[in-house]
């Protein structure tokens, strides 16, 4: 048989016959896949600081909202956020049920088919799957809007997967800076902890301090001592003075006059003991004193720390039990009322365009192996 009877045949096989398969597919047994989408953003309620490059260039900088953003659409697609997915539904019933074509269903491959028809769909096969055929993230860096777009076999079924998307994802950018604002809680637990034992240790020892010197305000002994040198005082002058006026109409021998110059005398000696023991008291108050002034420094200094850690404390409460991230749902799923996949007729055009190349590769093939052999 000569090449050109060969024609007909490879293109009723590479061509015709495709196209006529993938029509029945589409037309007979390929399975409607609605098709349904949700719109969300990621904010936060932290302010944040001003991107000067991008003021200088006008290229906008990565705000927190756009990294969360991301973040959260590349937890979407991983196993991770599938495994906690598949604990509220029953993704495999619902990709792989009765009554869906085998092409489109969740299916192990063909070779594993093949081989062993009970052969189950493994965790690696069921996450590529989610990720090509289920779930579809785009993210909008102008806006901020990341599009979700979820396809399932039923109308209600993409509704159903859509939720439980979007409740993830909720939970999780709630979760996003919770170690963090965990950590710092427990950063001004500790702080707080540390400067109240401080502040206990400074007043227990000024305490001590206290009932060793025997003395509350230490200024009150000097004023005291100086009290009694006073009154000495006065006593001496007013002694001195009744002295002199004995000394003026009486003998010097007289009882009255030995009794004055005595007390004048005993005066004199208690005055210079008590300045001797002021004198001594006063070294000791003035070291009293100094301590006193270093406590009393301690004691201000610890408890602007305690204070200041009290503060950070409070603060650190007040973030732990707010929320940093909020997911706003723009675009709420809705009920498919019509399949949107598979495009038949594209398919088909897709089908028969590729078939058309392959077959006039081939026939190209074959004509250059023709002239090469000089097959006739």
């Amino acid at each position: 048989m000569s090449f050109l009877r060969k024609i007909p045949f490879l293109f009723l096989l590479l061509v015709v016959a495709p196209v006529a398969v993938s029509a029945v597919y589409y037309y007979s047994h390929a399975s409607p896949q609605y098709v349904t989408e949700a719109h969300y953003i990621i904010r936060g309620n932290d302010k944040n600081p001003s991107d000067v490059l991008g003021m200088l260039t006008g290229i906008p900088g990565s705000s927190t909202s756009s990294v969360d953003s991301l973040i959260a659409q590349d937890y979407i697609l991983s196993r991770d956020f599938l495994n906690k997915t598949k604990q509220r539904l029953n993704i495999r019933e619902m990709y792989a049920g009765h009554g869906i074509d085998w092409w489109a269903s969740l299916r192990p491959d063909l070779f594993s088919s093949l081989i062993d028809s009970n052969e189950t769909v493994s965790e690696e096969a069921l996450l590529a799957y989610w990720k090509n055929n289920i779930i579809d993230v785009i993210y909008d860096s102008n806006s901020g809007i990341t599009t979700l777009e979820v396809m399932a076999f039923k109308p209600e079924d993409t509704v159903k997967v859509t939720k439980a998307v979007l409740a993830g994802v909720d939970s999780f950018v709630n979760s996003l800076s919770s170690k963090s604002r965990t950590d710092a809680l427990h950063a001004a637990e500790l702080e707080t902890s540390i400067a109240k034992k401080e502040l206990d240790t400074i007043r227990a020892k000024i305490a001590r301090f206290g009932a060793k010197e025997q003395v509350v305000v230490p200024e009150q002994r000097v004023l005291a001592d100086e009290g009694i040198v006073t009154a000495l005082r006065r006593q001496l002058v007013s002694a001195e003075a009744e002295l002199s006026r004995l000394n003026s109409f009486m003998q010097p021998t007289s009882m009255e006059v030995r009794v004055a110059k005595n007390k004048v005398v005993t005066l004199k000696r208690q005055i210079a003991k008590q300045r001797s023991v002021s004198k001594r008291k006063g070294k000791k108050v003035t070291r009293v004193i100094q301590k006193t002034s270093i406590f009393q420094s301690e004691l201000l200094f610890a408890e602007k720390v305690y204070l200041t850690a009290l503060s950070s404390l409070r603060i650190a409460k007040l973030e732990v039990s707010r929320k940093q991230r909020y997911l706003d749902i723009i675009v709420h799923p809705q009920l498919p009322d019509e399949s949107l996949k598979p495009e038949k007729l594209m398919s088909i055009l897709s089908v028969f365009f590729i078939s058309f190349m392959l077959w006039g590769i081939i026939s190209l093939l074959f004509a250059t192996v023709k002239d090469h052999i000089g097959w006739v």
